[in-house]
């Protein structure tokens, strides 16, 4: 499992992860060419396991993270690394509640 892999946002590679296992860890280093518009952050597929890698900081030019993630964590199987927006879109509306307000449309929350 230790080596390069390709970095993918949607379909294109965007950047590099180099993978080094030492003892019941994994060490992740990430390298990618962003815009820098939009916060971005690395995660990682193994074995129906995703686990994040962090944010991506500016460096030299480009964007990078490091991370240490146990070996148990991400199962068997074959690395895929893909870089996604910081937050995802919201699918549902969030609304406050305030133990000091009263809720009207609290019967409705599910």
């Amino acid at each position: 499992m230790d080596g390069e892999y390709d970095i993918f946002m949607g379909d294109q590679v965007v950047g590099t992860a180099r993978v080094e296992r030492q003892g019941l860890y994994y060490r992740f280093h990430c390298r990618c060419r962003l815009s820098g518009d939009t916060i971005c952050r690395v995660t990682v597929t193994c074995g129906g396991c995703q686990e994040s890698l962090g944010i991506l900081v500016p460096r030299s030019g480009q964007f990078e993270t490091w991370a240490k993630v146990a070996v148990k964590k991400l199962g068997q199987g074959t690395f895929r690394f893909r870089v996604l927006p910081r937050h995802s879109a919201m699918q549902e509306k969030f609304i406050c509640v305030y133990p000091e307000e009263p809720f009207a449309y609290l019967s409705r929350l599910k």
